[in-house]
């Protein structure tokens, strides 16, 4: 039968032309349903596939993507973005302050016996830069982290650099739903995780992940490799911050003085 859409004769579920499916059905509120999260999120078993294989076998799942099987995952790039969105998103509906979270995880709350006032506001200050602009500083470790990968610890790999971001792409997207779990926590239990324990775990996974992608030498090698591919990207997006703040301060002096604390002039 023809394609309603494009007029090819279609001879399976979906148009081979147009991509249009065969069996159109009537505008109904559970068609509507149907559609809006296939279409707008991939909820016709995309996403969850996804979800699913990033969590059982991360590295097998990232292979494939690689390899050509795009119809199957929900992309790394829409995936990240994704989930960093619902991660602020459960925030703002759990009335959890960002600038809070992150300064209590870091043993900089203001009730915190080592942090003096001058100190706690500065920190703020910059917390509250960081909050505004958490997606583009997110964003930011990804090429780094690729960079690393592909030109100091995977060089024979085969992958190229954009191939090398799929991973981190990914896998920092998938570790939202720790964040998640970690602010639900928090807000409902009182609990104060430590983000060394997290960014501990964080490296970790990435590192079991590399051992699984990465199999042209020994597991326990890539396993060490993924280790360094986190770490130098880190010690890469500091310098990266310092040179910033270097030349924001040279352009605007003012800029120092807003973020230094009373205590260090």
């Amino acid at each position: 039968m023809p394609c309603v859409n494009c007029g090819t004769e279609v001879n399976s579920k979906f148009c081979p032309n147009c991509g249009q499916r065969a069996a159109v059905k009537r505008i109904t509120f559970k068609e509507g349903w149907y559609d809006f999260w296939a279409h707008v999120y991939g909820f016709d078993g995309m996403l969850p596939r996804t979800l699913r294989d990033l969590t059982i076998r991360p590295g097998v799942t990232i292979r494939e993507f690689i390899s050509g099987n795009r119809t199957v995952y929900y992309g790394p790039v829409g995936y990240f973005f994704l989930m960093i969105t619902v991660v602020l998103l459960v925030m703002s509906l759990l009335e959890v302050d960002l600038v809070n979270f992150i300064k209590d995880g870091h043993g900089l709350s203001p009730l915190h016996p080592k942090v003096n006032s001058d100190d706690n506001n500065a920190v703020s200050r910059i917390l509250k830069v960081v909050s505004d602009n958490i997606k583009f500083i997110a964003f930011t470790i990804i090429p780094l982290q690729a960079l690393s990968a592909r030109y100091i610890f995977f060089r024979k790999s085969g992958l190229n650099y954009l191939e090398h971001s799929i991973l981190p792409f990914y896998i920092l997207g998938h570790l939202y739903w720790l964040t998640i779990l970690v602010v639900l926590d928090y807000k409902y239990l009182g609990d104060v995780i430590p983000n060394t324990p997290l960014a501990i775990v964080s490296i970790l996974f990435f590192a079991f992940v590399y051992s699984n992608l990465i199999n042209y030498q020994p597991k326990w090698k890539s396993f060490l490799k993924g280790i360094g591919v986190v770490t130098v990207a880190q010690i890469m997006f500091v310098l990266l911050i310092a040179l910033f703040i270097i030349i924001v301060s040279a352009i605007n002096p003012d800029f120092y003085e807003m973020i230094k604390p009373a205590s260090g002039k």
